[in-house]
């Protein structure tokens, strides 16, 4: 029985860039099914997201599925020590989805979405790992960065940690895997898999994926500052700039101007070598606790 009309059944925790953006589309799919919008991040308080989502704003978010069973998708949560707790003191044993893509590979692309959406100002994928160090210490953490976690990128790929809290706050029984080449590779068996974790009726067909391109900008200034604008700046561009409607086509015409599509760089063979050798033994540890085979991520 629900604690609130407004209250989810069900949670995708993470990881970053391993699918959820696809899943949470598919899922949204189903008619016996309502998402909310992604990456609320209302748990994980210690995470120490700025602009983290309050619980009125969460809870109304809820709204529109009142009839439905609700879920939500925000990434972080898997990182958060406190998250497991919160949800179940707020929302009880409730179901949870964690998606895995195997750790270089998402590290990476996490490097690539921090720098767009300016939590990351070291371009360098290598530098930006050196920088971990003095990032645990609270050290060279970008003023526009929204917090410090997303930063920690070998960190974020240890993943059997914090799978293993889930599974001690939640049951084995509660927790589902999904791996983000199953899913990339056929969409709507695994989609029907969650579905059936989470008691529903299977789906007969998809739309189309959700693909999120890569993207960068011209000014890394220019991006920043549509990013991370002040209230004053933002009230001196209301002044100058009276008319909403106006004032968000310039400032929309400005910022698309400043973006534009990319071919990601390939991660050198060396710096892939090394990570691979830094995360085997987390990734033999993850396999045993989903109790999947994951030796095609180690080579």
């Amino acid at each position: 029985m629900d604690k609130s009309p407004l209250h989810p059944h069900f949670l995708i925790v993470g990881a970053p860039k391993c699918g959820t953006t696809s899943l949470h589309h598919y899922l949204a799919q189903h008619p016996s099914l309502f998402l909310a919008p992604k990456e609320m991040h209302y748990f994980g308080r210690d995470l120490h997201i700025k602009n983290q989502t309050d619980s009125s704003t969460y809870f109304n978010s809820f709204a529109q599925g009142e009839n439905k069973l609700r879920g939500e998708a925000s990434v972080w949560y898997l990182y958060s020590q406190t998250a497991p707790q919160e949800i179940l003191e707020q929302l009880g044993n409730i179901k949870i989805i964690v998606c895995l893509r195997r750790p270089d590979e998402m590290i990476y692309s996490l490097h690539r979405e921090n720098i767009f959406n300016a939590d990351e100002d070291e371009k360098n994928f290598e530098e930006a790992l050196a920088l971990e160090f003095y990032r645990k210490a609270n050290q060279k953490i970008p003023a526009s960065a929204r917090f410090k976690q997303c930063l920690l990128y070998r960190n974020n790929g240890l993943y059997s940690e914090r799978i293993q809290l889930y599974l001690n706050t939640f049951g084995a029984e509660n927790v589902y895997f999904v791996l983000a080449e199953d899913l990339k590779e056929n969409p709507l068996t695994e989609t029907n898999k969650v579905l059936s974790f989470l008691n529903q009726s299977e789906l007969n067909a998809l739309s189309a994926d959700m693909h999120n391109t890569a993207k960068t900008y011209s000014s890394m200034a220019v991006h920043q500052k549509f990013k991370t604008a002040s209230d004053w700046e933002k009230k001196i561009v209301r002044f100058f700039l009276p008319s909403k409607n106006l004032r968000e086509k310039i400032l929309n015409r400005i910022y698309n101007s400043n973006i534009k599509n990319e071919v990601p760089a390939k991660m050198s063979d060396a710096m892939r070598h090394e990570l691979q050798l830094f995360f085997s033994d987390d990734i033999k540890k993850t396999a045993k606790l989903i109790h999947r085979d994951l030796n095609h991520w180690i080579n």
